[in-house]
């Protein structure tokens, strides 16, 4: 192991559980469970992978305690009080796994969870002021009477989620109560420091009790979000009130906080609970900073700390006592084995996409990872060694190509793969060079080790033809030649004012400091705001009545962060409107029947993209073909590899 990172792995104790090292797994809510509410096999699975990649401590997705008057018949997420017994069945068989790699494991507890739309916010809201002192009573009892079986299932802890329906009597901005619940600091956290309280209590004062805490909710004047660098005033909990909290609650016996920020939004559009690709390393690191120097109990921070330099540093120079690795154990579950073998250039990197773990989810299917198909499939998804290893071609050298070819390696086969460009990488090259999309190219480069190392033939610079093809005698081919950029025809489409979102940021075209961006998808809106952040005066249009709306959703974060982006370095957003001809003097679009001129020294396209011509049809009749990624139908980033993922793992 790199001395540099030797912090990562200093052995330390919250309470009395001691932890191997000081990387930990936050809460996500990514695992299945049964009916009765118990963790499943793959569930269990999936938490002994990251075990086994060598992290110290995993804190689980929320489980939900009992609310008032709440009657389950089927639970769609784990619910320690609804079945105890096969709740603790599950438990002690998780536990069993996940101690046997010197890992500890913690339970989130939770209420009201997050699965908010705007009139449930509302009414949780509502909910909290109505509440009797006897229903909050029971409230903070049930929370535990879940402790109490947590415990018993084997886990080392629990952890408070202190946002969601909790959030309702801590934040002023919604707590209007007039009781012992309301009014000062120290009313409005009385149920947390109860049920800190309780649970000691009833599980004992050497069981530890974390609690994740938003440190500040980053709302502006008309419940906005604020961005990172906007100057706003705090509608919600600023940071001086959280830290007096914090004193308080450590004082009430709580054993270490888990620093997060932000606040429930609908549909967890969230960026500061969900930080996008946007965000700079280190999210929440001034934060945990400001509170490891008030409280004696250890600090703990999530938030984009995947850089291993970056981490280390923070944890000498005593910023936060453990670093958080969410989503970057999802892209790469043994990332911290592969630090202590030296192996940085071999760790998988996360996109900061939210896109197989988040919005994925959202739209109905489980949560897993984009990079990292195996996530949450880990008993389904086995690269297991081909019985007849075969000869297989890769036409093309993007997402869809290069997952290929590695998983086709992985099994024995014997590969080739051509890419008719100077490097691997497909799409990847060129949204790696916007602003602040970086892991899109440490992407790029963990592929070129993966595919050197399993020995895989990569012929860069050199299309793939008819004639190569036949000389090699595969056994297989993938066909993964990508897409192009969709072309509109309006008088001056041929014009040198024209260009495209990928020239423009590959930097192949150099655009004047008004270059309008027609199409307000995401290659559009990212190229405009990488533009805009250059100091280029923006305007995008787009024929729908609002922007990245076209195409596979986005995150609920990614999306409202980056309009958020937009609009912080005005840009000018102009829906409902289509481009009808460029001129010397700009771009001419039609709005509400009225056609008006946007002056420009360039005029950049982005309407999407369509399958490239390929060599799929001249070959299908004389091999065995696969048609992959965007070659056959246009995907995102995460829609290319599953692809390929699935289908190189049964050949």
């Amino acid at each position: 192991m790199d001395k540099k990172f030797s912090a990562l792995f200093e052995p330390f104790t919250i309470n009395e559980m001691g932890l191997k090292n000081r990387l930990f797994m936050p809460a996500m809510g990514i695992p299945t469970v049964t009916e009765n509410g118990a963790y499943t096999k793959e569930a269990i699975a999936f938490y002994a992978a990251r075990s086994k990649g060598g992290v110290g401590l995993i804190i689980t997705g929320a489980n939900e305690v009992k609310n008032i008057g709440e009657i389950k018949t089927v639970c769609t997420n784990p619910v320690p009080w609804f079945n105890p017994d096969a709740y603790i069945c599950a438990g002690l068989e998780m536990t069993e796994k996940i101690h046997a790699d010197g890992c500890k494991i913690v339970v989130q507890l939770a209420t009201g969870l997050d699965n908010l739309t705007k009139d449930a916010r509302i009414e949780q809201i509502k909910h909290c002021q109505a509440m009797t002192t006897a229903e909050i009573r029971l409230l903070v009892e049930s929370f535990a009477y879940s402790a109490k079986i947590v415990k018993a299932a084997g886990y080392d802890g629990v952890e408070i989620q202190s946002g969601e329906l909790l959030d309702g009597f801590t934040l002023a901005l919604f707590n209007q109560r007039k009781d012992c619940y309301g009014g000062d600091l120290k009313n409005r956290f009385r149920i947390v420091t109860e049920i800190i309280a309780a649970i000691k209590e009833a599980c004992g004062s050497d069981f530890p009790v974390i609690l994740r805490l938003a440190m500040k909710t980053y709302l502006k004047a008309g419940r906005g979000q604020a961005l990172p660098d906007e100057e706003f005033k705090e509608q919600g909990r600023d940071l001086d009130e959280a830290l007096a909290a914090a004193l308080m609650l450590e004082a009430a016996g709580c054993d270490g906080f888990d620093v997060a920020a932000g606040i429930s939004t609908f549909e967890k559009a969230s960026y500061w609970k969900y930080p996008p690709a946007y965000f700079d390393k280190g999210v929440y690191l001034n934060l945990s900073e400001a509170l490891k120097k008030v409280v004696q109990v250890p600090v703990l921070a999530a938030g984009k700390m995947d850089d291993p330099d970056l981490s280390a540093d923070a944890l000498e120079k005593g910023l936060l006592d453990a670093v958080g690795l969410g989503r970057p154990l999802l892209a790469d579950p043994d990332l911290p084995q592969k630090l202590i073998n030296g192996q940085v250039e071999a760790i998988r990197p996360c996109l900061g996409c939210n896109d197989g773990c988040l919005a994925n989810k959202i739209a109905g299917g489980e949560a897993s990872c984009t990079v990292n198909p195996a996530c949450n499939r880990e008993l389904l998804l086995k690269s297991e060694a081909a019985k007849t290893p075969q000869k297989v071609v890769v036409v093309g050298g993007g997402p869809a190509g290069m997952e290929a070819a590695r998983v086709s390696a992985l099994r024995g086969h014997q590969v080739i793969l051509f890419e008719k460009s100077y490097r691997l990488g497909g799409k990847l090259k060129y949204s790696s060079k916007r602003i602040l999309k970086t892991a899109d190219d440490r992407l790029i480069h963990w592929y070129e080790a993966e595919l050197e190392n399993l020995k895989v033939e990569v012929r860069l610079d050199e299309p793939a033809t008819l004639e190569k093809i036949a000389t090699i005698k595969p056994d297989i081919v993938f066909i993964a030649q990508g897409s192009e950029a969709r072309k509109l025809t309006f008088p001056g489409m041929d014009s040198e004012k024209v260009t495209n979102a990928i020239d423009v940021i590959s930097d192949k075209t150099y655009v004047g400091p008004r270059c309008p961006a027609i199409g307000g998808g995401l290659a559009g809106c990212e190229a405009a705001l990488h533009l805009a952040m250059h100091r280029h005066k923006m305007t995008i249009v787009d024929a729908a009545p609002d922007i990245l709306t076209a195409g596979i959703p986005l995150a609920p974060a990614n999306k409202q962060m980056l309009k958020d982006l937009l609009a912080f370095y005005h840009s000018e957003i102009i829906t409902n409107a289509t481009l009808k001809a460029v001129t010397e003097e700009g771009a001419v679009i039609e709005a509400k029947g009225q056609q008006h001129l946007i002056p420009a020294h360039h005029v950049m396209i982005a309407v999407g993209f369509e399958p490239a011509p390929s060599l799929y049809e001249e070959l299908r009749n004389d091999y065995q073909v696969y048609n992959i990624g965007d070659s056959q139908v246009i995907k995102n980033i995460r829609g290319a590899i599953w692809a390929a993922n699935e289908v190189a793992a049964l050949i």
